[in-house]
């Protein structure tokens, strides 16, 4: 068995390819020549049958022939014998395959209706393209079996890079990992800092009478706050209902301008944003004694208890709905203001940065761990491969160098 340092394989495979590279060149010259050599002695042969053509006198069949087909088969065997052939090895035989390709395509083409005009000739003619033949054909396992051997070169030098890739990749996650394992310890603690600060504010908070005053009124404000709102969503839907059944007379009895007003203030009173107390005021007592009227005359039918309640005394409306829009603003005014006390408090405050900081930690430790996860997984990935990448390389080596071949450290 052979044994080789992992870092000596791109040594030992440049030695031998230079050794390798030497026999192939020596190898295609000793075909070059022999080549070379059978080339001038069929292109030699290709002209004399112009000279044959010249000094004999034919059947008019066979004159015919000649006139036809020489030309054709001189053309094609000679262009296929002035291919250029390189310098190096590898494309020198590609050059001669093509070359022996039109000089045998020549000689079955064109060259077969010569074999009876030119039998001597065409016979000499074939014999020499049979040995062009024999020499390519020797030729050609000489590079099959160089071609080969570069390939598992190529092989073996992609793995080599491989494996020194994730060398380097190893060493660099032996590093990583271990500080990303310490970030998340030091993140853990923290959380579990902030953790405990909030729980010792919520028992601070629970034991603070002021505090707990403070929520009190919070909680009071907002309860006024939404029956307040209630009672005003209650009136302003009340009224617009009632304005819409006027606003639909209105368009039947094609007075326009009534239906533009009242549209308005429908608008109005019923946007999402609650309006200013002045503009219902001004709005609704403009256009309510239009529409009272259509009460009064019976057009407008009021359907249930509240409407009636609402509408037994109309001129008093733009006065109920001023003063719980008012109403409204003041409870709302007075909620914030509570809110803002409560949110003030010192302990409340610290409890609500370390709830925010809790967040951001929590965030950056989800992160920490999955990118800890996905480094152990690369990691065993490569572990695992790596022993594979080590037989692998062995088999090739053995594969091209001969013998069994380990590596003594990969």
């Amino acid at each position: 068995m052979e044994e080789i340092g992992f870092a000596d394989i791109p040594a030992i495979i440049s030695d031998h390819e230079q050794a390798w590279e030497a026999e192939f060149v020596q190898a295609a010259n000793v075909s070059r020549k022999k080549i070379l050599s059978t080339r001038d002695s069929l292109e030699a042969a290709v002209r004399r049958l112009s000279e044959s053509k010249r000094d004999a006198a034919f059947h008019p069949k066979l004159e015919k022939i000649v006139q036809n087909s020489l030309p054709q088969f001189e053309k094609a065997v000679l262009f296929a014998l002035g291919r250029p052939l390189p310098e190096d090895a590898d494309e020198f035989y590609q050059a001669c395959t093509e070359s022996l390709k039109g000089c045998v395509k020549g000689l079955a083409g064109p060259g077969r209706y010569l074999r009876n005009v030119f039998p001597e000739e065409m016979k000499e003619i074939r014999a020499i393209i049979d040995d062009f033949g024999k020499e390519v054909n020797l030729f050609t396992p000489v590079v099959a079996q160089s071609r080969a051997r570069r390939e598992k070169v190529r092989l073996i030098l992609e793995a080599h890079s491989r494996a020194c890739e994730m060398d380097a990749a190893l060493e660099r996650l032996s590093r990583e990992i271990p500080g990303i394992k310490e970030e998340i310890v030091y993140l853990t603690s923290r959380r579990d800092e902030k953790q405990a600060t909030i729980e010792s504010c919520d028992r601070r908070l629970r034991d603070d009478p002021a505090f707990r005053e403070a929520s009190a009124i919070v909680e009071r404000s907002k309860k006024e706050l939404s029956e307040i709102a209630r009672k005003l969503q209650g009136t302003s839907s009340t009224l617009v209902h009632v304005m819409r059944k006027a606003e639909k007379i209105a368009h039947r009895s094609d007075t326009e301008r009534l239906a533009r007003d009242l549209r308005r203030v429908i608008d109005l009173v019923s946007s999402r944003e609650v309006p200013a107390a002045a503009d219902i005021e001004r709005e609704v007592g403009a256009i309510l004694p239009l529409f009272s009227r259509m009460i009064a005359s019976g057009e407008v039918q009021l359907k249930n208890q509240e409407e009636r309640d609402l509408f037994s005394s109309p001129e008093k409306i733009p006065g109920i709905l001023s003063k719980m829009i008012q109403e409204n603003e003041r409870a709302r005014e007075m909620a914030t203001m509570a809110e803002a006390r409560l949110a003030s408090d010192p302990i409340r405050m610290q409890r609500e940065n370390a709830e925010e900081e809790l967040r951001s930690i929590h965030s950056e430790l989800k992160e920490k761990e999955r990118h800890l996860q996905e480094l152990i997984g690369k990691e065993k990935e490569m572990r695992d491969e790596y022993p594979r990448l080590s037989l692998q390389l062995e088999a090739q080596l053995s594969s091209l160098l001969g013998g069994n071949w380990h590596i003594a450290k990969v």
